[in-house]
């Protein structure tokens, strides 16, 4: 069977599936004990260029890989050499004079890298004499212009007791992210729970069985041109889908393992990284060789046609199926794995049963179904059924 690329159009139906909820897991928040203080300060871009090299903190992998092309870039740097508006940025004070940005971080990356002179200007609609041009064949004149334009930069600092700081970043981010593309939710987590576990997630999301596994590009290295454009273009990929079904296996176990008993998908995957937020090393090492055994293990053993849902034409991979089954192999001993045939010869009669592809496929998200499906992945590892 064809090894299908996962589609924008499927993504957006997995969030959407993943925000339903089956049991109320909404936070109620204390106004009283909630006081943001909020300040505007105008940075002309010479300061800031410089304050994003200090104290304005992006990060190498924050909130999203990168979105905006070349052209959106250079109409920004127009609009600046135009002195036309453009939209606030927002920033979070974490500490004394040190910031995360809540919005605008692809204009802030996008004047960074024109300054740096990463990219020529295209498409100009008004200023078209500075297209092919890149900040260093500007004249004298220009560059001081540019250096004096400014942008609107709203600082919140969070006062409160009571709540969680990684809960009140994350309605921040929800709330206050109002560039183009809005960030999805795990782009959301990504910029939320900045952590070690967090790397983790990347890290794991390009070991080349999981890649395999889900049809995502794999360059052969960093000097690989075309597979780093197939792989930043591919859907999974540029939507961080990739490392949120790397999160799911972490969440299913949790499910499993009854640390989280309630909640929507989307709330357990939330939780998971809080969960893990603090992990230490020996921690972060267990969680690696789980994941990276479990995952080469089942692509060695049954190839990448194990997470197909068959009773569909054509076949298609089934987040469901995938970690379910990825979860049940974590918990069993190697020698107690049927073979490849009686395994997928088993999905094919569970899934037949329209009872049990109602609990797995299509309700498989609430928490008495997460904990059935995994034990129905035990069973069709290791019986003939």
């Amino acid at each position: 069977m064809e090894n299908q690329e996962i589609t924008d159009e499927e993504i957006t139906s997995w969030n959407q599936q993943d925000s339903q909820i089956t049991e109320n897991t909404t936070r109620e928040i204390n106004i009283e004990s909630l006081r943001v203080i909020k300040q505007n300060q105008d940075y002309n871009l010479d300061n800031l260029i410089s304050s994003l090299n200090k104290n304005i903190d992006l990060g190498p992998e924050y909130q999203r890989r990168s979105r905006w092309t070349k052209k959106q870039q250079s109409k920004l740097i127009e609009s600046f050499l135009m002195n036309i508006p453009v939209p606030p940025i927002f920033l979070y004070e974490k500490a004394y004079y040190e910031y995360e940005v809540i919005d605008g971080k692809q204009r802030l990356e996008a004047i960074k890298a024109f300054h740096n002179n990463e990219f020529k200007l295209t498409g100009l609609e008004f200023l078209k004499n500075f297209n092919g041009s890149r900040f260093s064949d500007l004249d004298d004149t220009t560059k001081r212009l540019f250096f004096r334009r400014t942008i609107t930069a709203t600082i919140l600092l969070i006062e409160s007791m009571e709540f969680d700081k990684y809960d009140l970043r994350m309605i921040l981010f929800d709330r206050l992210n109002t560039g183009g593309i809005k960030l999805n939710g795990q782009e959301l987590r990504n910029a939320t729970y900045a952590s070690k576990f967090n790397d983790l997630i990347m890290e794991l999301s390009s070991n080349d069985s999981f890649r395999s596994l889900w049809n995502i590009p794999i360059p052969e290295n960093d000097d690989d041109a075309k597979g780093l454009k197939k792989l930043k273009n591919n859907p999974l990929y540029k939507s961080m889908m990739d490392c949120e079904l790397v999160l799911r296996f972490f969440a299913i176990k949790e499910v499993y393992d009854g640390n989280i008993q309630e909640g929507s998908m989307k709330f357990l995957l939330d939780e998971t990284m809080n969960i893990h937020k603090d992990d230490d090393i020996e921690s972060l090492d267990y969680s690696r060789q789980l994941f990276l055994n479990s995952v080469n293990g089942l692509v060695d053993k049954f190839g990448v046609e194990i997470i197909l849902n068959t009773q569909l034409n054509p076949s298609k991979k089934a987040r469901n199926l995938y970690d379910s089954i990825l979860v049940a192999y974590s918990y069993i001993d190697e020698e107690e794995v049927q073979s490849q045939n009686i395994v997928k010869s088993n999905i094919s009669k569970l899934l037949e049963d329209d009872d049990e592809y109602d609990k797995i496929i299509s309700k498989g998200n609430s928490i008495d179904n997460i904990i059935h499906r995994v034990n129905k992945a035990k069973d069709v590892l290791t019986q003939i059924m």
